[in-house]
C-alpha cells in the first residue's frame, strides 16, 4: 500500500515538474501501478483454478502461494511505473512558431 501511494505522490511530482497536470499523471502513475497488480493476481489466481479444476491440484493453492503472488505481482507493475516515468522525464517540445503564419493568398500569385 505504501508503494501506492508514493506511486501517487511520485506522478505528482514527475508531472508537475515536467510542466504537465500534475493531478492528472499522478491518476495514472497510481492506479496503473494498482492496476497491474489487480490483473496479476487475477490471472494468477485463474491459472491456479484451472490447475486446481484440471490437474488435480490442492483447491487452497492460492491461499498457499498469495504471499507470492504478491510480492510477484510488484515486478510488472514497477515495470510499468518506470516506463511511465521515462515517458515522463522527456520534456515536451516547445513551438518553434514565434510569429503567426502569414495570411492566405487566394489570388493564386
Amino acid at each position: 500500500m505504501i508503494l501506492a501511494i508514493l506511486a501517487f505522490i511520485w506522478g505528482y511530482r514527475k508531472g508537475r515538474d515536467s510542466g504537465r497536470s500534475g493531478p492528472l499523471w499522478s491518476a495514472i502513475c497510481g492506479f496503473t501501478f494498482l492496476g497491474i497488480q489487480v490483473v496479476f493476481s487475477l490471472a494468477a489466481g485463474l491459472l491456479l483454478g484451472i490447475g486446481a479444476g484440471l490437474y488435480g491440484w490442492d483447491v487452497k493453492i492460492y491461499d498457499q502461494y498469495s504471499i507470492l503472488i504478491s510480492l510477484l505481482s510488484l515486478i510488472p507493475a514497477g515495470l510499468a511505473l518506470w516506463l511511465i516515468f521515462k515517458y515522463l522525464d522527456r520534456i515536451p517540445d516547445e513551438s518553434l512558431n514565434s510569429m503567426p503564419p502569414p495570411p492566405p493568398n487566394f489570388r493564386g500569385e
